[in-house]
């Protein structure tokens, strides 16, 4: 799409958001009718996330359950959007907040969780009378296609952009720069959301950036060493690690490091020889490229540090669980988007909330333990946006979702997502006695 197509198509958009009004009963007709539209093509919408990412159909299918989850709770909580305000001074005097829709919103999404990322946030700006532009990746073509064909039929409301390969990044520079566009809400990589940062300024719009993760589960000698396992295997293996809120350090107590590791291993394996294990491959050309590259380079300089190698299907994607130095900089700081995972230990729990906060990155941890107080007083300490406690990546649509430091800024869903997409207008009023 050529930037002046682009404007005209912007341009519409916005005007339609300034004429509209946070009207609750229209926006809920209207979340209903796509959450309907969701469900007609629930068939292949599945089968196109299946092919576009490599997902087994059983992930497939807990994504779109799971954003029409999302869906479903903003249709019943559309009423909880902020209403107008009237505050009054004193006899003469009185003030009014008005709100309205921002106006129009880009999103731009990832290839990893297509529907489930765009639906963490779409529903919300309709709910208000924004309206969207959409930009997904050029790895999810099978998806776009499909959401483009169902629902850029209300072109007022949305527009799913088809945009070539190699028109990809110059199509997300023109919407950050596009004066039409209130808002731009990005899911990625902490790289890109820089760049999303910067070429957002010259027009000062609105920026909702969730960004990469590096995640720890930090397990104490109170924790359920059985659900731990359990918990801890999914949020590794999830996507094929290629999820930005799952699992990649373990922080474990000295006293039960040795015992947790082996059970952990142990249980991997076990799945594994009982053929219970989907392995999934890296999903796109890129990523497998990147990933191999990864391997190479901790087989070549960090092979003292390996302490376990797995062979799950695949000789050269191959899951990695190693022990990093203290402070060892690389690794706290690398995201890698695959199962290649640090262990670490702790004596005090302070020390292990040090150990979480030395990263970089704050979007996500696990802790396991069956103690409320340790719970409390980890969870307290942590700079990461999404806690699990005793469980891994089970959410609610009613918690915002979003990362500390360079997992973004920000936040998504609950009622923070309603007010992300309206604005005020403040009224001082006085009564003139004529």
């Amino acid at each position: 799409m050529k930037k002046s197509d682009l404007s005209k198509v912007t341009k519409k958009l916005n005007l339609s958001a300034r004429l509209n009004k946070i009207n609750v009963i229209k926006n809920r007709r209207i979340l209903i009718l796509i959450r309907n539209i969701l469900n007609k093509n629930k068939k292949s919408i599945i089968e196109s996330i299946n092919k576009d990412v490599g997902k087994s159909r059983k992930d497939a299918e807990n994504e779109f359950k799971g954003s029409l989850n999302i869906w479903n709770y903003v249709i019943k909580n559309i009423n909880s959007i902020q209403k107008n305000k009237k505050i009054k001074f004193n006899k003469t005097e009185k003030g009014e907040i008005t709100y309205k829709p921002i106006g129009l919103v880009a999103f731009i999404t990832p290839w990893n969780y297509p529907l489930l990322t765009l639906s963490e946030r779409l529903p919300f700006c309709l709910a208000t009378g924004s309206t969207a532009i959409i930009k997904q990746s050029e790895y999810s073509k099978n998806l776009k296609n499909i959401l483009f064909k169902i629902l850029n039929k209300n072109k007022e409301l949305i527009n799913i952009l088809h945009v070539l390969k190699n028109t990809d990044y110059k199509t997300g520079i023109a919407l950050c720069s596009d004066e039409n566009i209130s808002a731009i809400s990005f899911v990625g990589s902490t790289e890109t959301g820089k760049k999303i940062a910067i070429q957002t300024s010259s027009t000062l719009k609105k920026t909702y950036l969730e960004l990469g993760g590096k995640n720890a589960a930090i397990i104490t000698k109170k924790a359920n060493f059985k659900l731990s396992v359990d918990e801890i295997i999914k949020g590794i293996f999830e996507n094929g690690g290629q999820a930005c809120v799952g699992i990649s350090r373990l922080i474990i107590n000295k006293n039960i490091a040795k015992e947790f590791s082996k059970l952990l291993i142990s249980k991997i394996e076990k799945i594994n020889r009982n053929k219970k294990f989907f392995i999934q491959q890296p999903a796109n050309k890129q990523q497998r490229k990147k990933i191999l590259k990864l391997i190479r380079f901790i087989n070549k300089n960090h092979k003292n540090k390996i302490f376990k190698k797995f062979n799950l299907g695949s000789k050269k994607y191959t899951p990695i669980f190693l022990k990093p130095n203290i402070n060892d900089k690389y690794f706290v700081n690398k995201e890698f988007f695959f199962p290649i995972i640090t262990v670490e230990t702790f004596e005090k729990l302070s020390e292990a909330i040090k150990i979480n906060n030395q990263s970089k990155y704050g979007l996500a941890a696990y802790i396991f333990t069956e103690d409320k107080d340790e719970f409390k007083m980890i969870s307290d300490g942590l700079n990461s946006g999404r806690i699990w406690h005793n469980s891994s990546l089970v959410w609610s649509p009613s918690l915002p979702v979003g990362g500390f430091n360079l997992s973004g800024q920000d936040r998504d869903m609950g009622q923070k997502g309603f007010e992300n997409y309206i604005t005020s207008k403040s009224i001082y009023i006085r009564k003139v006695n004529v």
